[in-house]
């Protein structure tokens, strides 16, 4: 083994059906043994001296493993860098989100000799998974609300970001529907606020939909952003259910996992998960959480379609990450269901082929301004997405399959295209 990742610590006695393990990057003026000592404690039963009422029977118990630690090549010599990977006990939070984040991802942030610390993943043992639904619609619950089995999804968002009032939202999302798009979301901003109450503009858009649907022998699903103080989350839910919703959207960040999760339950729509505010502790690669825990946590908390980035979009994370998000809604996950993903993000006609190519067929594809900025109207720019997406099934280039197709022509002279090869 290279002598600059060497492995420095062999594991501990540990029943890996009884832990959650951590992995976490870390940048510290310890040695990395002392790190991983240091970490363990503090997330456990330790702190900054000795304490009597750790007793030897506590620490077996409760206290946070060392699986092992690797030290990494440092330019700096008063900085060590490496990975620590902890196993925690199960026993110290139960089956829930919010202990066992502050467990996992706690008071190690603010602690000086740790000048950098992120954590990288989480591995979930098949016993603390089991007593977690999951999503109720996931991939396979989404395609039977829609009809649609054989082909990705697409979609578009409300735009402009706030200010639409409920009679202009119902036309355009007419008008979207029209042009055969699967998916109508609002934007993360447009809430329940009172210049377009849920209890307008759900009953107006519901039936414009119907009748878009009626006309094209298709349907849309619109999810709502239902985003609220906690005790009104269900509330807001069990309104527009009532009005009619089909989908409703909850943004999880900044709602809370948990209040994902009990949503989750509740809910007799799928729920379209949006991650808004994540990037202040994902972005920054050397501290904060990863991307990867994140999508975890939403599924496990039971998003049904869960934003995973953008594939050659306007966001940070590059395709290789998103790709590695998707996969993680998709695999294999003890008794969780899977859960759609969600690229959106600079998206238009022109990139629905690279989209399809990299994420397959179990994805939704939005885009907002390359629907709703198509030089030629609106429901031309929904039409284009359809048309784009047709191409690529019929494995036809789309400058050559838009020949005969204005709208997916004039998307692509206006905003481009990313080819592919079939």
């Amino acid at each position: 083994m290279n002598e600059e990742f060497s492995f420095m610590k062999l594991p501990e006695k540990i029943d890996f059906s009884e832990h959650i393990i951590g992995v976490y990057y870390l940048e510290t003026s310890l040695s990395m043994e002392k790190a991983a000592e240091s970490l363990a404690g503090e997330q456990s039963t330790g702190t900054w001296t000795k304490v009597y009422t750790e007793t030897p029977e506590i620490h077996e118990e409760h206290g946070a493993k060392i699986v092992g630690y690797y030290e990494l090549p440092s330019s700096d010599a008063n900085t060590r860098k490496g990975i620590v990977i902890l196993a925690h006990p199960t026993l110290n939070f139960g089956s829930q989100i919010p202990l066992m984040l502050s467990v996992v991802a706690g008071n190690l942030y603010e602690m000086k000799d740790f000048h950098s610390i992120k954590l990288l993943d989480l591995h979930f043992p098949r016993e603390f998974v089991k007593d977690f639904q999951g999503p109720k619609f996931g991939v396979k619950g989404t395609r039977e609300v829609l009809g649609v089995f054989d082909r990705p999804l697409v979609g578009t968002i409300i735009k402009p970001k706030a200010g639409m009032r409920p009679k202009a939202l119902a036309d355009l999302c007419y008008h979207i529907a029209r042009g055969g798009l699967d998916f109508i979301k609002d934007d993360e901003v447009y809430g329940p606020v009172k210049y377009a109450p849920l209890e307008e503009r759900v009953p107006l858009v519901m039936e414009a939909l119907d009748k878009a649907n009626s006309e094209k022998n298709e349907k849309t699903l619109y999810a709502v952003n239902i985003t609220d103080e906690v005790d009104k989350i269900l509330e807001n839910h069990d309104q527009v259910i009532k009005l009619g919703a089909n989908c409703v959207m909850l943004n999880f960040v900044t709602a809370g996992f948990s209040a994902l999760r009990v949503l989750a339950k509740h809910t007799k729509a799928p729920i379209h998960a949006h991650r808004d505010m994540f990037a202040a502790f994902t972005r920054v690669p050397t501290h904060g959480i990863s991307t990867a825990v994140v999508t975890k946590l939403a599924r496990l908390a039971g998003a049904d379609q869960l934003h995973i980035g953008a594939i050659q979009g306007k966001l940070y994370e590059p395709d290789e990450i998103v790709i590695a998000s998707a996969r993680t809604c998709l695999k294999e996950f003890h008794n969780i269901t899977p859960c759609l993903p969600v690229s959106s993000g600079g998206q238009h006609a022109g990139k629905i082929a690279i989209n399809c190519k990299l994420l397959g067929k179990d994805a939704l594809i939005l885009a907002g301004g390359g629907v709703l900025g198509h030089p030629k109207s609106i429901e031309a720019g929904a039409l284009s997405m359809r048309q784009a997406l047709e191409a690529y099934m019929k494995k036809i280039p789309a400058r050559e399959y838009a020949e005969d197709k204005p709208e997916l022509k004039i998307a692509l002279q206006t905003w481009g295209e990313v080819p592919v090869t079939f």
